[in-house]
């Protein structure tokens, strides 16, 4: 069985079904919250969607590593990443 992924256009079609408004102005809605989303974590604050979970930004260290087409010893340079921890409630749901 293959897994889907759920596009911005699906996301606007389920927003254009559910409210009610046009599809453009539901692409721009799903947009801007797009956007807003990642305005806040390339701040470096945590983004806190209740009954989903928290997106957070944290720093890497670097690293040593070894490239795995060559077996050649590298560093990683430290980076920042986002993570994602799950509600309780959408743990759970997941779960049953």
């Amino acid at each position: 069985m293959k897994k889907k992924n759920v596009t911005r256009k699906e996301l606007a079609l389920a927003v254009n079904e559910k409210l009610g408004v046009s599809q453009r102005n539901a692409s721009e809605m799903v947009d801007t919250i797009f956007a807003t989303m990642k305005d806040t974590l390339i701040s470096g604050e945590s983004l806190k969607l209740v009954q989903f979970g928290t997106l957070t930004v944290r720093d890497k260290s670097p690293r040593r590593g070894r490239n795995p087409r060559t077996g050649e010893s590298m560093t990683i340079t430290k980076r920042k990443m986002v993570s994602f921890r799950p509600s309780k409630r959408l743990r759970e749901r997941l779960n049953k």
